[in-house]
């Protein structure tokens, strides 16, 4: 089935800080991946030198820029997100021959619009900076991904797995159920660290932050609560309950500093460290580079359900390990 695909960016809110062009074009290929892109909009002030210089690659697209002016020196975000939700409501009402929209941001005010576009059928994939982007949001979308993933790169080893519907295979079922079970509990941990709710809704929007592309489906359940339930019987996780909601808590079967993707994790940053040397500031490395020292260490990426290796380093930078950036097609990372 050939789908339509609509694009809406609020480019404030998602904006790569290097090869932005690299980015568009990176954006424009995943979307033609989902369907035949029909209609593209990127709302931004664009009199502000930081824009102007998007505008060739998205002319050259056809996008539609939408100007939506700075007061003083702050965005009126309210207007932005008017513009781009009413344009999107538009669509909705009158072309209905588009079922599938991708929306850039993170905002948690787009949850209505989401929403809406949840009831009339269509859709939804999130493309967001994925550190900061509202859980409450991409619980409501089909589907979400960093921004940074978009990113053409030359840097891996191997292309990813393509599946039917243009996206990418999810590795979830060539690995164990204690290993997502480990990852689950991982998941309570980090959210506890951070003291943040540990619900079984915000688990799994979180787990699916820090292990992009686990589906639980793929590993025999039907449902996110049979897979909390069969990670809570292995001990891997224990439930505290109250009258108002109900926590997950790391179980008795869980290390912090045990499994194996935690091992390949604090490799990576030692091995980040001992390039920088002796001076106290982090440098950037090429992926390939931090890629082929990690594999003489031992450590084999895809043996831990990464198909890609700028997976892992996105899993390393969704946990607050790392940071990255792509210049002219190039990958770099650096310790945090």
């Amino acid at each position: 089935m050939n789908h339509n695909v609509a694009i809406f960016w609020d480019v404030e809110n998602v904006k790569p800080s290097t090869s932005k062009n690299l980015f568009i074009q990176g954006l424009w290929d995943y979307s033609e991946g989902l369907g035949r892109v029909v209609t593209a909009y990127a709302y931004a002030d664009w009199s502000l030198n930081q824009y102007k210089q998007l505008g060739p690659a998205l002319a050259s697209l056809h996008f539609k820029m939408v100007h939506v002016p700075y007061r003083g020196r702050r965005r009126d975000k309210n207007s932005a997100d008017m513009h781009l939700t009413n344009d999107c409501l538009d669509l909705l009402r009158f072309q209905d021959h588009i079922d599938t929209y991708v929306l850039l941001t993170g905002d948690s005010d787009f949850g209505p619009l989401v929403m809406n576009l949840r009831k009339a059928g269509k859709v939804t994939h999130i493309v967001c900076d994925i550190r900061n982007a509202s859980n409450d949001l991409l619980r409501l979308a089909d589907n979400f991904t960093d921004y940074r993933d978009l990113f053409p790169s030359d840097d891996d080893d191997a292309p990813e797995d393509s599946s039917d519907d243009g996206g990418t295979k999810s590795s979830t079922a060539s690995y164990s159920k204690d290993y997502w079970f480990e990852r689950l509990a991982e998941t309570a941990s980090i959210l506890r660290k951070e003291k943040k709710g540990t619900d079984p809704g915000n688990m799994k929007i979180t787990m699916k932050k820090l292990n992009q592309g686990f589906n639980e489906k793929e590993l025999g359940f039907k449902r996110w609560g049979d897979f909390i339930a069969s990670a809570s019987r292995a001990g891997f996780i224990s439930m505290d309950s109250d009258d108002k909601q109900s926590a997950i808590i790391p179980g008795q079967q869980f290390s912090q500093e045990a499994g194996s993707l935690q091992i390949a994790l604090k490799t990576l940053v030692e091995t980040l460290s001992e390039m920088d040397g002796s001076s106290s500031t982090a440098g950037y490395h090429r992926y390939g580079v931090i890629n082929t020292k990690l594999r003489d260490k031992g450590v084999n990426t895809k043996a831990l359900g990464f198909n890609q290796f700028k997976k892992f380093i996105s899993s390393a930078e969704a946990r607050g390990l790392v940071e990255t950036k792509v210049e002219k097609m190039t990958s770099f990372v650096k310790r945090q």
